[in-house]
């Protein structure tokens, strides 16, 4: 009896560890299972990166090194034109031409380095398994997204090559420059390709249940995918307008989810034509568009003002700037945080980015005030609303990107940004020094600089003053167009760098690198824009929504404000680029239909997105402000950041006033062209 009691007492016990051993070495087999076959997929990896990572290296030297001659021979045109009236035939389509190959030779790297544009700030709050899922989806899409683009550009290149298409000027073939877009979709795909195999890969690693985990990414992709075919096989009925809604709705899904900007929209694009159509005019546009949206002379202007930001970079010209506002304003109180802002202001007239002209400025202003006890909110607020003048003083990318957008004078917007961009700027310093005067704590007074070190100090930026004063007088007196100004730009800038006295070998391979790079994801964007601008205009939301908002009765201003809200939530959320290429081919037409004029609106939405880049809870350039100031808390930098946004909000009503200072050197030019 008492040997049952204790035999039923220990029974269950010896069977609960059996279980358990049997349960751990199912595990330990899975376990082993799981890491055989992401050890297959990393091999996978590994072998395709070896094949395709020295392509992808040469033919990025070969882009980048191309921003270079491009910008060359058109100095070489400009100088036998002026010097001995001789202009060289067919430099339009040659430029055209190398532009393409630019393009589509960094395309793939671009995506290799992760340097495509996409909404991450709440995909960085998500799990890791939920990241590693969508990397799957995300891989599948864009794999495919790539293999259409391929298809399509080798059947256009083969009927270019059959039919042997030429430049109307120079003759030059086509059939070439369409090759090369077939081999930087191809280039893309294969990294696509790659980043499929890691992502499966990662799964089988980290994930608990993978092969569940596979599949039901494979099946997420196919279903978004097939999307157009199942919503046409379900027979509902939807307006042109429903229709837009809800592809629109499924795009601002997947950037929320993580999907780069310029992936979204083509993707998007090309489903929503089918919907509309059919599958075979859909890929037809594709095979279009994917040259055509870049083959355009005077997008030359996006990677030579960006390669004259970057040089101006490597040369050291921001830490001179600073310095020249430190000893000019450093004794007044806050003085070098005024400095800060003048050399914002200095900077951005060769820059034309925002986060760049923070991160520069930050690095060298911020810990210069905290050596005088600056407080942290002003010091790094300064920064932060400085390297919004870099999107506004010209030269602006975001104004070239709305120029294109919108086919207006990209030189005119270049001009409207230029009177604004020193009322901001005087307004920010004002601001300051009365802050600084009430609270001398705030902002204390630097040593005093005599009259003499003030002067010495010109010389460090009198190449820059000469470089502006001929990239802006150029084009405000129509001697130059925008695109021969971003030669002379990018030019000049490597002439000054290169007797800067700190120009190095490694510093003008980063600036031709970063910026092949930046120039790779802006033309990737135009890419989507193209694919995407067709099916909005399929469905009529632009001019239907003008018309509505046109029928609601209240103020045109309400209508401008509603509108620009829009834009300040969005600059919260993603760069300035995207958010123009995205938006603007459907409000745009709305603005236009309000009476509005498109050189003042694009001021004031430029303002109004690159207040959205510091605007708490969110604000992309407080981040890069926070990564240069360590360990300063994000309230004390949004405390900071709150004053200066004030002010843009003032500056904003001013210009909505007083149109005319706004359109005051704009209406002085005489330009012909929509866009030179």
């Amino acid at each position: 009896m008492h040997r049952n009691i204790k035999w039923y007492l220990v029974c269950p016990v010896y069977e609960l560890e059996r279980i358990l051993n049997m349960k751990e070495a199912t595990n330990q087999s899975q376990s082993s299972a799981s890491r055989a076959v992401a050890s297959i997929f990393g091999s996978a990896e590994t072998t395709l990166n070896r094949l395709i990572d020295p392509v992808n290296r040469v033919s990025v030297y070969v882009s980048s090194g191309l921003s270079l001659v491009m910008a060359a021979a058109i100095i070489i045109d400009l100088v036998a034109r002026f010097l001995f009236d001789i202009s060289f035939m067919g430099m339009i389509e040659l430029e055209t031409f190398l532009l393409v190959v630019l393009c589509f030779f960094s395309l793939a790297y671009t995506l290799r380095e992760e340097a495509h544009v996409s909404v991450d700030i709440l995909t960085n709050k998500f799990s890791r398994g939920t990241q590693l899922f969508l990397n799957l989806i995300f891989s599948v899409l864009a794999l495919l997204l790539f293999v259409i683009m391929a298809w399509q550009a080798w059947l256009r290149a083969v009927e270019s090559f059959t039919q042997y298409e030429v430049a109307n000027v120079s003759q030059i073939p086509y059939y070439p420059f369409v090759f090369v877009v077939v081999f930087g979709c191809i280039a893309t795909a294969l990294v696509c390709l790659s980043n499929l195999l890691r992502a499966v890969k990662d799964n089988f690693i980290f994930q608990e249940r993978p092969i569940a985990s596979v599949l039901l990414a494979f099946i997420a992709s196919t279903s978004i995918l097939a999307f157009p075919f199942l919503l046409k096989q379900s027979e509902v009925e939807m307006g042109s307008i429903t229709v837009s809604l809800v592809f629109i709705a499924l795009m601002i899904l997947l950037l929320i989810l993580g999907f780069p900007v310029a992936f979204s929209m083509a993707l998007v694009g090309v489903m929503g034509i089918w919907y509309l159509t059919e599958f075979q005019l859909s890929i037809d546009i594709v095979k279009m568009v994917t040259y055509d949206a870049v083959a355009h002379y005077y997008y030359c202007v996006i990677p030579f003002f960006i390669l004259m930001g970057f040089l101006s970079l490597e040369a050291g010209i921001g830490t001179r700037l600073y310095n020249v506002g430190a000893k000019w304003f450093g004794q007044l109180p806050g003085g070098l945080a005024i400095g800060t802002i003048i050399g914002c202001g200095g900077f951005a007239a060769i820059c034309g980015d925002s986060m760049a002209t923070a991160a520069t400025m930050g690095s060298v202003s911020v810990p210069e005030m905290n050596k005088f006890n600056y407080k942290a909110s002003l010091s790094n607020g300064s920064v932060a609303a400085g390297g919004t003048l870099g999107i506004l003083i010209p030269p602006s990318v975001g104004f070239i990107a709305y120029g294109i957008v919108t086919e207006q004078a990209v030189g005119k917007l270049f001009m409207a940004g230029i009177i604004p961009g020193i009322i901001l700027m005087v307004c920010f310093a004002l601001m300051i020094y009365s802050r600084a005067l009430l609270d001398p704590e705030l902002g204390p007074r630097a040593p005093k600089s005599t009259l003499l070190e003030k002067i010495t100090s010109i010389k460090d930026i009198w190449q820059v003053m000469i470089l502006f004063g001929g990239v802006i007088g150029g084009i405000f007196s129509g001697v130059i167009t925008p695109t021969e100004a971003g030669a002379v730009g990018a030019v000049g800038a490597l002439v000054i760098a290169m007797f800067s006295g700190v120009f190095s070998k490694e510093g003008f391979y980063r600036a031709l690198l970063i910026s092949t790079k930046m120039s790779g994801m802006i033309f990737a964007i135009l890419i989507g824009v193209g694919l995407l601008g067709y099916f909005v205009t399929l469905t009529d939301l632009p001019m239907q929504l003008a018309e509505n908002l046109k029928s609601i009765d209240v103020s045109k201003y309400v209508l401008l404000t509603l509108i620009l809200m829009l834009y300040l939530f969005l600059g919260m959320l993603m760069n300035i680029i995207p958010m123009i290429m995205l938006t603007l081919p459907i409000l745009f037409p709305t603005v236009m239909a309000l009476g509005f004029d498109p050189i003042w609106f694009g001021v004031i939405m430029v303002i109004i997105m690159e207040m959205g880049q510091i605007t708490p809870p969110v604000g992309i350039n407080v981040f890069v402000i926070h990564g240069i100031s360590g360990n300063v808390p994000m309230v004390e930098i949004y405390k900071g950041i709150v004053p200066f946004v004030l002010v843009q909000i003032a500056v904003i009503v001013l210009l909505t006033l007083f149109p005319e200072i706004v359109m005051l050197l704009p209406n002085s030019m005489d330009v012909l062209a929509p866009i030179n």
